[in-house]
């Protein structure tokens, strides 16, 4: 009798610790698929975006992650989840007895014209590299006379986690930036833009006000209750009628599943797959972390998060497990682990599932522990810690890496 095969589409947290949890299980054969040969650690993305760290420390490699396990490099075109097989785009086709969808999240621009032909996302390493490009190379354009300096304005469209991680590490490289421009950095600016009445609506009031008094703090230029209307190469214009000049625009203003893949079941607007309380689409196709729908105790689907789907590939592969010895399914049940931001340099909001708020230092020292811990690799993580504690010391000195893409 042959062996269960499992195929995971998808390296990234939800994928992963699936195949790592089934890694070595006898009877069970694992293939992981991704585009990337790398896992990519996505809560790091804005500080390779913002000069702060170099792109191989939030890059692991996808073989090193899961050894022993068959990895294959490709973009699935195709899943026929009747006949349990899936085709490649290079023509290969897999078939597998269950099939574990983790294919993460993508950048939506909710159809607001010329974000997309304007904004700059950061859903990736390359997507990150241009706004570190267009930050870092502003500056040189601006000095010899070649842009205005209207084009060191930079504007943050969403006010999450993401918009407030950018928008603070982008007031940093700026002010850093001004040791080496100085005649520049008047010119210099940052403007977060939020359609809600506050910043990180998924977090307490207090935490909120917090973040927006400290990015203030920092310089950035704040604004709720400003929805975006449409968008040129050099201007946001917001419903309001108010136009805001910007010579490089990032868009972080959501996310979405892949719609690829909307067509397998039936999904939400983002795009999302609604799966049962096994986390099972239909019988042998499991879908997890951002790909998946499934509502939480306050009824709304669980958030799009790394906890979220490292917790649903550990019990998709339980379930898949049980399936081999013939014990029955059980519920996924989501564990809340919390929720952070960073906003700079000693400034971050921290808040636990048992109601502790952690605002300031002690924030984002907690930030920086958590996010070391889950890095994979022990070189990456004492690369990243290296690269933070010199970015710490050195304060102000050498501000950046030569930009040379």
């Amino acid at each position: 009798m042959s062996n269960r095969h499992v195929v995971i589409v998808g390296a990234g947290f939800g994928g992963l610790r699936c195949a790592r949890e089934l890694a070595g299980t006898e009877g069970i054969d694992i293939t992981v698929i991704d585009r990337n040969p790398y896992q990519l650690f996505a809560p790091l993305l804005y500080q390779v975006a913002t000069a702060g760290l170099p792109e191989d420390d939030i890059a692991y490699p996808v073989r090193a992650a899961i050894p022993g396990v068959d990895f294959k490099r490709g973009e699935v075109v195709r899943i026929d989840t009747v006949a349990k097989t899936l085709r490649m785009d290079d023509g290969n086709v897999f078939h597998f007895d269950d099939l574990v969808l983790a294919t993460g999240s993508v950048g939506t621009t909710f159809g607001v014209p010329g974000v997309a032909e304007n904004a700059l996302q950061m859903k990736s390493i390359p997507q990150a590299r241009v706004i570190r490009s267009r930050l870092l190379q502003t500056y040189e354009e601006v000095e010899v006379g070649h842009l205005p300096k209207e084009a060191l304005r930079v504007v943050v469209v969403g006010g999450g986690p993401t918009g407030v991680e950018v928008a603070g590490a982008v007031a940093e490289l700026q002010k850093r930036m001004s040791a080496e421009f100085p005649e520049l950095s008047k010119h210099s600016a940052v403007t977060l833009v939020e359609a809600g009445p506050r910043l990180l609506p998924s977090f307490t009031e207090k935490s909120s006000a917090h973040a927006k008094s400290e990015l203030e703090e920092l310089g950035v230029t704040v604004l709720v209750d400003a929805a975006v209307d449409r968008m040129y190469p050099t201007d946001v214009h917001l419903k309001s009628g108010e136009v805001l000049p910007g010579g490089t625009i990032v868009w972080a203003a959501g996310v979405a599943a892949p719609e690829q893949w909307a067509s397998l079941g039936i999904s939400d607007r983002a795009n999302r797959l609604s799966v049962n309380e096994n986390l099972q689409l239909c019988e042998g196709v499991w879908v997890v972390g951002d790909t998946a729908s499934l509502p939480g105790p306050d009824g709304r689907p669980l958030p799009m998060i790394a906890p979220v789907a490292m917790q649903m590939g550990r019990h998709v592969a339980k379930q898949i497990k049980s399936l081999e010895v013939g014990k029955p399914l059980t519920p996924f049940a989501y564990k809340d682990k919390g929720q952070m931001a960073t906003i700079g340099r000693r400034r971050a909001v921290v808040e636990m599932p048992n109601g502790i708020k952690l605002h300031g230092t002690i924030a984002w020292l907690t930030w920086l522990a958590l996010h070391v811990f889950y890095l994979a690799g022990g070189r990456n993580r004492v690369s990243v810690v290296a690269d933070w504690m010199w970015n710490y010391i050195a304060w102000g000195i050498g501000p950046r890496r030569t930009v040379i893409d």
